[in-house]
């Protein structure tokens, strides 16, 4: 999602999450054992406030009517890191942990993609 006054951040979150999903995909694809995962957690009380607002105080409590907490963020990571799924989502409209396949078109699944010669 792309949120006001922070556009560069999301683009850079964007770029994670591509990549991240592209990565599962091709993983996926060999058969591989390990597995590629994003996480998007909304937002999370932590010291990432202040620093990327350069300020020395960061009220949550004013800024966000919801915010969960770094140990509640870090179950949400163990759920995803053990469940088969691809992406740890946080809605921000309900504020619930869901998990998902990935969420990007994969050319790879097309019939109409590049053919692969393997040698």
């Amino acid at each position: 999602m792309i949120v006001p006054n922070a556009v560069t951040y999301c683009a850079a979150k964007f770029y994670v999450s591509v990549f991240t999903e592209g990565l599962a995909w091709e993983l996926k694809a060999a058969h591989a054992k390990m597995q590629a995962k994003v996480l998007a957690p909304a937002a999370t009380k932590m010291e990432f406030g202040k620093i990327a607002n350069n300020v020395t105080e960061y009220d949550y409590n004013k800024l966000f009517d919801t915010y969960y907490t770094s140990t509640q963020v870090a179950a949400f990571l163990l759920e995803l890191y053990d469940s088969d799924q691809t992406v740890g989502l946080v809605d921000r409209e309900n504020f619930l942990f869901y998990l998902y396949e990935p969420q990007f078109q994969y050319a790879g699944n097309s019939h109409h993609n590049q053919k692969m010669q393997i040698n």
